[in-house]
């Protein structure tokens, strides 16, 4: 597969500095849990940093549309496993350190999507992928009759700022404004110039939950 070829099905990113690795991202007003959260205040989605991002910067909201556009074309044309060798392609042609991130912007559409991402992460066994969802049932519903790749973390996030944590998961994640809301795993890319530095816990099965400060 030639580049040329690979990101007419997507665009694996290079270029997040805050970050390690290579990312993945899609319309952020597209998210089908994301956009009911994103209307009532005390959500984590109520002042969503990609919404505002798509907002004022025309070519990142393109690309990030185009990337939606491209996998419901190869969903309605029966090409998912092409879509998936596109983005395994990818990642392990740019990626230097071993860690993904699915969905710095947007979230899962659906089952189909989940499944793709899981093949891409079985063709890509030396690369940690990281995938942080609101949508619970898409996921719950999934892993009851397939395998999690053992190289993929799922994290479920609380749906309210301060709120509780996802019950019936294994991996979490919450926003905090104080201290007694931190639970497990403390981001601390704050205390970093916001930046991952040598931390991973994201990517961590090990840490059930982190904990980001509200920004």
């Amino acid at each position: 597969m030639l580049v040329k070829e690979a990101k007419m099905l997507g665009n694996v990113s290079t270029g997040n500095t805050k970050m390690p690795g290579t990312t993945f991202a899609i319309d952020a007003f597209a998210c089908i849990t994301g956009s009911k959260l994103a209307k009532i205040p005390g959500t984590p989605c109520n002042k969503c940093y990609a919404r505002r991002l798509q907002t004022i910067r025309p070519s990142v909201n393109q690309g990030w549309k185009a990337n939606l556009a491209k996998f419901k074309q190869a969903l309605s044309d029966n090409a998912l496993p092409q879509w998936s060798q596109a983005m395994a392609f990818q990642i392990l042609r740019y990626n230097t350190d071993g860690y993904h991130r699915w969905f710095d912007s947007g979230d899962l559409q659906n089952a189909e999507m989940l499944d793709a991402i899981c093949q891409v992460c079985y063709m890509t066994p030396d690369i940690k992928h990281w995938l942080p969802t609101q949508e619970r049932a898409i996921v719950a519903v999934y892993f009851q009759n397939h395998e999690q790749p053992p190289n993929l973390i799922v994290r479920i996030s609380a749906s309210k700022i301060d709120g509780p944590l996802p019950k019936h998961t294994t991996h979490t994640s919450n926003v905090f404004t104080d201290t007694e809301h931190i639970h497990g795993q403390e981001c601390e890319a704050r205390k970093r110039g916001n930046n991952c530095g040598d931390c991973r816990a994201c990517w961590d099965r090990s840490v059930s939950n982190v904990s980001y400060p509200k920004h």
